[in-house]
């Protein structure tokens, strides 16, 4: 019986061929997911290559390690959430709309549209994260739960909390 053995680069190949597969699938969704969360697209683009990078350097460690969706997701989240944190930042759509809003699929820049994403903007992290899993981002809130390492029930509280900020805050700008 013939050994393999695996040799550095071989697992770097391997590492770097599935991040590759990742980044076509979950790319543009995890940037998308990024921008709603921390409202600027520069700053999602930059923490969607944090994502794929840490996927790497996962994948370099441990080449056989199942990365998800999931993994994914958790991983973007915290970043997110960390950038947040160190930024202190108070976020809100810059007063010229156009600059950001180019980026944006035809479908986001609406009047509505941009209102939302200034709403959405007034949201605490974990709120917002909650309301994005499983809006957004389409995971149940047992799926969101172990994303954001909380129970179902807290996901559901946040989403309803978020929900109740949202109205509110529409209604306010109408």
């Amino acid at each position: 019986m013939e050994e393999v053995y695996l040799t550095a680069g071989s697992a770097e190949s391997g590492a770097q061929v599935r991040v590759e597969a990742l980044a076509r699938e979950y790319q543009t969704k995890l940037a998308r997911y990024l921008r709603r969360m921390v409202g600027d697209s520069e700053v999602a683009l930059d923490l969607t290559q944090d994502v794929l990078f840490a996927a790497f350097r996962t994948l370099q460690h441990d080449p056989e390690r199942p990365l998800t969706a999931g993994w994914l997701y958790k991983t973007a989240t915290n970043s997110a959430i960390s950038y947040l944190r160190r930024k202190k930042i108070i976020r809100m759509l810059p007063l010229d709309r156009e600059h950001d809003v180019r980026s944006w699929r035809i479908d986001e820049q609406s009047a509505a549209s941009l209102d939302l994403q200034a709403a959405l903007a007034r949201l605490p992290a974990d709120q917002s994260a909650a309301m994005l899993l499983t809006s957004y981002a389409g995971y149940t809130s047992h799926e969101a739960a172990a994303i954001l390492g909380t129970s179902a029930d807290a996901v559901r509280q946040r989403v309803c909390r978020a929900m109740k900020t949202l109205r509110t805050v529409m209604t306010e700008r109408s």
